[in-house]
């Protein structure tokens, strides 16, 4: 009989360790996953923001292309150049496309400026450029 309410109790104290276990992890990282995207739908990144940053970087010299797109609360911007250019005329540059995205879309997304060169041997590149949605320029 002794054993069979040693059992009987070691059962319930698995089940409470498992319960509080579930409901521990579930308010620890609920919330981390679903605030990543909450209100996005409220906030679109246009073709014409994109274009007009697209446009913006394409007036530097030796750019292979341009990718635009998000990706939860960060508009990334990947950049890779033919060969090595002025490291300042870029970070210059980046600072100006802040300006093609709408100040509400600059309020909620950060930006990543990501440069990479075809050069395998560029002592300046890849280099990444971010600015938290608070900054007002790119931090290098």
């Amino acid at each position: 009989m002794k054993r069979y309410i040693k059992y009987i109790i070691l059962l319930v104290i698995i089940i409470v360790i498992f319960i509080l276990g579930f409901f521990i992890y579930k308010n620890l990282f609920a919330d981390s996953v679903n605030s990543r995207y909450k209100d996005i739908e409220s906030y679109k990144l246009t073709n014409d923001e994109k274009n007009s940053a697209k446009d913006k970087i394409n007036e530097l010299e030796n750019i292979k292309s341009v990718k635009i797109y998000k990706d939860s609360k960060i508009i990334k911007i990947v950049v890779k150049l033919d060969e090595d250019i002025d490291f300042e005329s870029i970070k210059t540059k980046a600072n100006e496309v802040i300006s093609s995205f709408s100040e509400e879309n600059l309020s909620y997304y950060d930006l990543q400026f990501f440069i990479e060169s075809a050069n395998e041997e560029s002592e300046i590149y890849p280099q990444i450029g971010y600015k938290f949605k608070t900054n007002e320029e790119f931090a290098w």
